[in-house]
């Protein structure tokens, strides 16, 4: 799969005739990084200034607890300059957020952020 991968975005990258594009970058999340929450959140909705490719498994969001736990329902999904994945009912405590994307100039981009809930 990790070769696919390769060669799709390896393809991409060569056979694109458009001038370069600089890295997507995320502009805006809900919840956002480092925030306190009185009430849980449903899903997770990470905005990037730049549409993602939507290729195989290339965005992705997880969402773990304190325990390591993934706390997601591993439904990511992509809608233009979206990426967004439901979650399950969480309990007060502190929440991590991995996410990989593949922007539109074709670079994988990957961070993390955390948010927490109150008791």
């Amino acid at each position: 799969m990790k070769k696919l991968f390769a060669a799709v975005l390896a393809l991409l990258v060569v056979t694109s005739g458009a001038p370069a594009f600089a890295h997507a970058e995320l502009t805006g999340a809900s919840p956002k990084a480092n925030v306190i929450l009185k009430k849980a959140p449903q899903e997770i909705r990470l905005t990037f200034d730049d549409d993602l490719i939507p290729i195989l498994e290339s965005n992705q969001i997880a969402v773990t607890n304190s325990k390591n736990v993934r706390v997601d329902k591993n439904d990511s999904t992509v809608l233009g300059n979206q990426l967004r994945t439901s979650l399950k009912k969480l309990q007060p405590g502190k929440y991590q957020v991995t996410y990989r994307v593949l922007s539109a100039d074709g670079h994988p981009i990957a961070s993390k952020y955390s948010f927490t809930i109150k008791k």
